[in-house]
């Protein structure tokens, strides 16, 4: 064996002792203390393309939550209480322009009356160290008032469902992952009728200061709406991706940001009689959502 190949299996011997060289698993299960304070800001932004071209329609939501663990109960699970902070909304179509913010008071905003309630809104829960959630109180509130307002309904889509904040930990393994390692996870699509999809996160990159996870679905649905009064059926058909990424904090794995984008294509037909079939109507809608760490 000459000096060359001698030095090379030497050094190959000693990278493969060196500690750390072989892929690490990490364990992302949330590991937090009574006391413990996360304040978010998560934020939604829609556009609509009717036709392939962009609607003059614009809205804004910001949500501010101030989750708390009140306490490590004996069955390992944590006690949280999240309350609503602050929710703002700025909506334009064509000329006209609604804006509201909690904290504003201003009784002359048609939305003041219809949105003030939300700053009251606390909900309890358990969440496990492995992100499931159980025993939720105190959204009954808003669903009182989303029955007695269909427009609610659709105004807070995500906001205004219990399952959005049911799946804030959905990203959480039920086991320790390499980077480059993937996993699934169900999630409730609360915009697109409750639908059920699946949500492949990829662990990217793990370091002393953050853990990056990827993540991406798609989906697609297809359903018929309530004959009209004049006999016309119409059918729709929607099918949608979403491409996003997470930041976590390596000491708590509670999440540090994200952002999502969601786009989804609809296509409507119509048709009165079997002989005449409407062109289809396509739309596009876009959604951006962040959440950003505020305070801590």
């Amino acid at each position: 064996m000459n000096r060359i190949s001698l030095y090379l299996l030497t050094a190959f011997c000693m990278i493969a002792l060196l500690p750390g060289v072989s892929s690490a698993k990490t364990d992302l299960k949330l590991q937090l203390n009574k006391g413990a304070r996360h304040i978010y800001v998560i934020s939604q932004e829609n556009q609509a393309i009717e036709n392939d071209k962009a609607v003059e329609v614009e809205q804004k939501i910001a949500l501010t939550i101030d989750h708390q663990v009140k306490d490590r109960l004996p069955n390992g699970n944590y006690l949280i209480e999240l309350a609503f902070k602050r929710f703002s909304i700025s909506m334009k179509h064509s000329q006209r322009k609604l804006r509201y913010d909690s904290d504003t008071v201003d009784v002359m905003n048609p939305l003041y009356k219809t949105l003030n309630f939300l700053t009251e809104i606390k909900l309890t829960y358990e969440v496990s160290p492995e992100g499931v959630v159980s025993k939720m109180k105190g959204f009954e509130p808003v669903k009182k008032e989303i029955e007695k307002n269909v427009q609610l309904g659709n105004l807070l889509r995500n906001f205004g469902n219990e399952l959005y904040y049911a799946e804030l930990y959905n990203y959480i393994p039920r086991k320790e992952v390499e980077v480059g390692e993937k996993w699934k996870a169900t999630a409730v699509l609360p915009d697109i009728n409750d639908l059920k999809c699946d949500i492949q996160y990829t662990l990217k990159e793990v370091s002393p200061q953050q853990i990056k996870i990827a993540q991406e679905a798609t989906f697609k649905m297809a359903t018929d709406l309530p004959t009209a009064p004049d006999g016309t059926v119409s059918k729709v058909s929607e099918n949608g991706t979403q491409k996003g990424s997470l930041i976590i904090d390596p000491k708590t794995n509670m999440r540090q940001s994200s952002k999502l984008t969601q786009s989804v294509n609809v296509l409507m037909t119509s048709e009165k009689n079997k002989q005449s079939q409407e062109k289809g109507r396509t739309l596009k809608l876009i959604t951006q959502t962040t959440f950003a760490l505020v305070k801590k």
